[in-house]
C-alpha cells in the first residue's frame, strides 16, 4: 500500500487548446523501474573509450546488449571476426575482451547475443565457457540469436555462407534450436540465465506465433524472450507518408500498447506454469531503413517519438528496453558513426534520468490522441515527477496542475523540450500553490517536485 500523502483527494485537472483532454494521477502504484528497464544495443563494429564512458554514466542506462542486432548471428566470439553473407570476414572495432573491460568499468550488466543462425550448440557453450572461464565476464543473459525469420544461411557455418543461400527458420525450427542451445549452455553454467527469443524480423507480425512456438518447447529454461520494437518500420497505410502519419504509428499494430498484452497472452497459453518469463524490448527504435518514414528520424521528431514509446513501456511495466543503438549510424542512436552525440543523447541524459523508480496510475481523457503521462515518485514520496509527450502533430495543450492529484506545494523544475529546439528549456520555481504549463504539439515536457 502506498503511504498516504499530497495525491489524496483527487480531483481531475484540465488542459485547454483545440481540445480539453483530462488528467487524473491517484495514489496508487502502477509498478517500479528496475534498473534493467534503462538498456542500449553497444554494438561491435565501435570503440570503446573514454568517450563512450563518459556519455553512458550521464544517463540512466545500465543493461547493455552486445554486440547488438543482426551482427550477433556473424560474430565470433572468441575469434573476434564478423562475418559477411559471402563468407568473408573483418575484425571489428572492439572485442568481447575489451567489451567485457569496458561493461566493468562503466557498472552495466550484459545481454550477450550468441550466435544461432549457424546452428551450432557446441560453439555456444565453448563461448559461454570462453566468456565465463576465459574471460571471467558473467553476462547476466545470454540471447539465442537476431531475427531468425530473417536468416539465409541457418545450418551453414560462416565459412560457407554464399550470397545466393536462402534458408530461414521457421517458428518450430527456431524453437528447437533454442532448446538445444539452451542445454548445452546449461552444462557449462548451469545457472546462466536464457533469453530465448531474439526479436523476430516481422515487427510484431506472427510475433505471438513465434512466441508460443519457443515457449511451449522451452519454457522452464527461459527468463525471458525478447522483441524488436519499431513501430513505424511497418506497411505504410495510404495517403501522404507525413510527420503526422509517423507519429500516428505510436499507437499502431506495431507499438508496445498493442503488442506486450498479446505477447503475454502467447506466453501464458503456451506455458501456463511458466510465471516467471519477461518480454525484453532488445532493440528499441521508431523505423526501419528503408522505410518511407525513415525521413522523419533524422529530425526533432525523433524525440517526442521515442520518448512516447519510453512512456508506454514505463506504464505497461516491461522490464527492459534496449534503445537501437547506443552508437551508430541509425538515426535514433545516442551516438553517431564518428562518435558526436545526438538529439537522443540529451533525452537520456537530461529528460530520462528525472523519472522516478514508484510509476504511479495516471490517465488522460477526452483529449488529442497521442498524448502520452507517466506519473512517478521516489520511494520516500517526497520527490514526484510528471512526464508529458504530446505526440500529436496538430495539437498544443495546456496543463493545469492543481486539483489534478498531483502535487504542487514544494519547490520544481520544469523541462521544456519544444519541437524543433536543439534542447530542452529549463525553469524552477519555490512552494508556488498553482502551475499551468502548455505543451505545443510534437513535444516533451518533465515536471520535478520536491515536497
Amino acid at each position: 500500500m502506498v503511504p498516504p500523502g499530497p495525491l489524496d483527494g483527487v480531483r481531475p485537472a484540465t488542459f485547454s487548446g483545440l481540445l480539453s483532454p483530462t488528467l487524473k494521477v491517484v495514489n496508487a502504484t502502477v509498478g517500479t523501474v528496475p534498473t534493467g528497464f534503462w538498456g542500449a544495443d553497444v554494438r561491435a563494429y565501435y570503440g570503446l573509450g573514454a568517450l563512450q564512458s563518459s556519455v553512458f554514466n550521464a544517463t540512466p542506462l545500465h543493461y547493455i546488449r552486445w554486440p547488438g542486432g543482426a551482427v550477433g548471428d556473424r560474430y565470433n566470439l572468441s575469434a573476434n571476426r564478423i562475418y559477411y553473407d559471402n563468407g568473408g570476414s573483418m575484425t571489428p572495432g572492439s572485442s568481447e575482451a575489451q567489451f567485457a573491460k569496458w561493461c566493468l568499468a562503466v557498472n552495466c550488466r550484459a545481454i550477450v547475443q550468441l550466435p544461432a543462425e549457424i546452428n551450432d550448440p557446441a560453439a555456444a557453450a565453448y563461448y559461454v565457457a570462453y566468456s565465463e572461464t576465459t574471460l571471467g565476464f558473467h553476462p547476466a543473459y545470454w540471447e539465442i540469436g537476431d531475427e531468425p525469420a530473417l536468416w539465409t544461411h541457418f545450418g551453414i557455418p560462416w565459412s560457407n555462407w554464399t550470397t545466393a543461400q536462402s534458408i530461414n527458420a521457421t517458428p518450430t525450427t527456431y524453437a528447437a534450436v533454442v532448446h538445444a542451445y539452451a542445454a548445452a549452455i546449461h552444462i557449462v553454467d548451469p545457472t546462466a540465465r536464457i533469453v530465448g527469443l531474439a526479436g523476430v524480423g516481422t515487427g510484431g507480425y506472427n510475433e505471438d506465433v513465434w512466441i508460443r512456438a519457443t515457449v511451449a518447447l522451452n519454457g522452464p529454461n527461459l527468463s525471458a524472450v525478447g522483441i524488436h520494437v519499431y513501430p513505424a518500420g511497418g506497411p505504410i497505410p495510404p495517403g501522404p507518408v507525413s510527420i503526422s502519419g509517423f507519429l500516428g504509428t505510436l499507437d499502431g499494430k506495431g507499438a508496445l500498447s498493442y503488442r506486450i498484452p498479446v505477447d503475454r497472452q502467447a506466453i501464458t497459453a503456451a506455458c501456463p506454469t511458466c510465471h516467471g518469463i519477461m518480454i525484453f524490448v532488445t532493440e528499441l527504435g521508431s523505423t526501419t531503413t528503408g522505410s518511407p518514414y525513415e525521413r522523419w528520424t533524422s529530425g526533432p521528431a525523433i524525440v517526442p517519438y521515442l520518448a512516447a514509446e519510453i512512456a508506454q513501456g514505463l506504464v505497461l511495466g516491461v522490464p527492459n528496453m534496449d534503445l537501437f543503438a547506443f552508437q551508430g549510424t541509425y538515426n535514433g542512436s545516442i551516438l553517431n558513426e564518428t562518435g558526436v552525440p545526438s538529439s537522443v543523447s540529451t533525452l537520456y541524459s537530461s529528460i530520462f534520468p528525472r523519472v522516478q523508480s514508484i510509476i504511479l496510475n495516471a490517465t488522460v481523457k477526452t483529449g488529442p490522441g497521442h498524448l502520452f503521462v507517466v506519473a512517478s515518485v521516489d520511494p520516500s514520496y517526497r520527490n514526484y515527477s510528471l512526464l508529458i509527450v504530446n505526440a500529436n502533430s496538430s495539437y498544443s495543450v495546456k496543463l493545469n496542475l492543481v486539483g489534478s492529484g498531483f502535487p504542487v506545494l514544494g519547490s520544481g523544475t520544469a523541462l521544456a523540450w519544444n519541437y524543433s529546439a536543439a534542447a530542452p528549456s529549463t525553469t524552477s520555481w519555490s512552494l508556488v500553490s498553482s502551475f499551468s504549463y502548455t505543451v505545443p504539439s510534437k513535444s516533451v515536457l518533465i515536471l520535478q517536485i520536491h515536497v
